[in-house]
């Protein structure tokens, strides 16, 4: 089943096997149940590595308003949370379960780059949606000059759907460039449809684990900077 972070978490349903199988026959598309708009930051450090990732998740508005509603606030007449109440969402945006890689992947020469949890964690709520920002420390501090570096914004099951909406941004190193490999989506669905395909030799009587081909939806970030 997915496995969200307490945000995305608020709306997460399991999906029966039963459910799985009437839609299979249909058109046996991903649907994915949250849209995030997403932007990244690059950040290099003093030494011309790559230190962090700033990242900027903004729900849609029903997801907003299911999390709101499921953590009792409502905000004011106009719709506005008070200080209280973005205290209360920013605490739960912290809190990561242990099985959570936060959406984040990042790797060079094939390679996984390991990620810090959550840093500088906040909340801000503007037009009926949350706001989420955060970021992520890369600990082996790579240097795109020695091998591009892929970065991915994506939930490995698609139960949440993320939208690259703005030009990833560099900051502290000026040698270097980023290109955007948008995601074929049409590839992508006819993956997810073969691989629910095999619902057929599944029981009737249990759930269905989520086929992890979230990464195929999602558009890759490639950064490189002059050797």
């Amino acid at each position: 089943m997915p496995r969200p972070h307490a945000l995305s978490g608020r709306v997460l349903r399991i999906v029966p096997l039963f459910a799985l199988v009437a839609l299979a026959p249909v058109a046996a598309l991903a649907h994915p149940h949250m849209f995030v708009d997403a932007g990244m930051t690059l950040r290099f450090d003093d030494q011309g590595r790559l230190g962090a990732v700033g990242v900027v998740w903004v729900y849609d508005d029903f997801s907003s308003m299911l999390i709101l509603g499921d953590l009792g606030l409502a905000g004011d007449a106009d719709g506005n949370l008070s200080e209280d109440e973005l205290t209360v969402l920013t605490e739960a945006a912290r809190d990561w379960p242990q099985d959570f890689e936060g959406d984040l992947y990042l790797t060079q020469d094939g390679a996984p780059l390991e990620l810090s949890g959550p840093l500088e964690a906040r909340i801000h709520y503007r037009d009926g949606r949350l706001i989420e920002t955060h970021l992520r420390a890369v600990i082996a501090r790579p240097d795109p000059a020695e091998a591009p570096v892929s970065v991915r914004i994506y939930d490995p099951v698609y139960y949440t759907a993320y939208s690259l909406t703005a030009a990833p941004r560099i900051v502290g190193r000026e040698d270097c460039r980023v290109t955007v490999d948008e995601a074929d989506l049409s590839a992508a669905q006819k993956l997810y449809a073969d691989e629910l395909a095999t619902l057929d030799a599944i029981s009737a009587s249990g759930e269905v684990p989520m086929p992890e081909l979230g990464h195929a939806f999602a558009d890759e970030v490639s950064l490189q900077c002059a050797p």
